[in-house]
């Protein structure tokens, strides 16, 4: 993968996460409000924890599957820096996309997530489980990253079989492949 293209996905990664900020405050709004009002002050951890999956890290892996899925194969960082996703058979469809975008946001965002419930809902030092899943949660994107700096692929494109091309290559029909 030439060098151009992997710092092209670094920045289309950043785009994208700069997307994501607006729901972000809007998420994180409504939970100060309600916090204040008193609502979630009887709310479990696991609930909690449910709630923030459900109204957070659903829909941002679900748009970005989305974008990644349409006829541009692009979220708006990737269609910034003229990147797109494709697989074997062309596009990635919205369930490849939707593995891709799960493995490269979800997972570690929910990770981090139950990590954090856990150790705000403890006293005294972490337990052992606490500790392997926050370990976790850093340990896939940096794999992810590492990987896709020095194979050309990420973890996320590996599991869901899909790679990242240069968007004018790929529109000419002359795709150039992104790793093995």
């Amino acid at each position: 993968m030439p060098s151009r293209r992997r710092g092209a996905r670094i920045v289309a990664t950043l785009i994208d996460i700069a997307c994501m900020l607006p729901w972000i405050a809007v998420v994180a709004a409504a939970g100060a409000v309600l916090y204040v009002a008193g609502v979630t002050h009887e709310v479990s951890d696991l609930v909690g924890n449910v709630i923030g999956f459900v109204t957070l890290i659903v829909p941002i892996t679900l748009a970005a599957a989305g974008f990644d899925g349409t006829a541009r194969h692009a979220t708006p960082g990737k269609r910034a820096v003229r990147l797109r996703v494709e697989s074997a058979s062309g596009g990635p469809g919205f369930a490849r996309a939707l593995l891709r975008n799960a493995v490269k946001y979800a997972l570690p965002w929910e990770l981090g997530h139950t990590a954090v419930f856990a150790l705000v809902g403890s006293t005294g030092a972490p337990s052992a489980w606490v500790t392997v899943v926050l370990v976790a949660a850093y340990a896939i994107p940096i794999l992810s990253l590492v990987l896709m700096l020095v194979t050309g692929r990420a973890l996320h494109d590996r599991l869901a079989g899909t790679t990242v091309s240069d968007a004018t290559t790929a529109v000419r029909g002359t795709q150039t492949s992104v790793g093995p």
